[in-house]
């Protein structure tokens, strides 16, 4: 029950938010370094299922959520909650596709191949690969002065495809920890 009451909050406190709001949270996020330019998935971003793009200015609500989410749900993550914690207090945006990606799987993996070369042309290095018939993943990393600035994770699977950006300073060892979690 605290969870739907926290979720109704939230809800409408986006709805309050409005327009403004949205362009202030997520005003700043194309400055930072560990920003990904996603845009060969762009001219498809009309019709995907969730499209989210939060800044800076958006960060703090988010994590305020997420947080107390983590707080009143009974559901037990695979990742601990400090090692979750510790990645959203360093977190300073995020971009966030889902599609469908049924009768379009070869556009989906096209467009991560494209967008996967065009990182790769800005000193975004990969980290993992993998392409199969069920699924093709995707996960590059942008380094800033040895630190983690930026996180990249595209997927796509015959049913959904994922284009996922987190930005902000991350610590090598902590994501390394939570990927042997997984």
């Amino acid at each position: 029950m605290k969870i739907l009451k926290i979720l109704l909050i939230a809800l409408g406190t986006l709805v309050l938010i409005g327009g403004a709001g949205y362009l202030y949270a997520s005003s700043g996020i194309k400055t930072k370094p560990g920003y990904a330019d996603m845009g060969s998935v762009s001219v498809d971003s009309n019709n995907a299922m969730l499209s989210v793009s939060v800044g800076p200015g958006g960060v703090k609500p988010l994590r305020w959520l997420f947080e107390k989410a983590l707080e009143h749900s009974d559901h037990s993550s695979q990742i601990p909650e400090e090692m979750l914690r510790g990645a959203l207090g360093k977190l300073q945006g995020v971009q966030l596709r889902v599609f469908d990606s049924s009768n379009k799987r070869d556009l989906f993996d096209r467009a991560i191949s494209e967008t996967a070369a065009a990182l790769k042309q800005k000193q975004w290095q990969t980290l993992m690969t993998v392409r199969d018939e069920e699924e093709h993943i995707v996960v590059l990393q942008y380094l800033d002065q040895q630190q983690i600035a930026g996180l990249s994770i595209m997927a796509s699977t015959p049913e959904k495809a994922l284009f996922l950006n987190l930005i902000g300073p991350f610590d090598a060892e902590s994501i390394a920890s939570t990927v042997n979690e997984l």
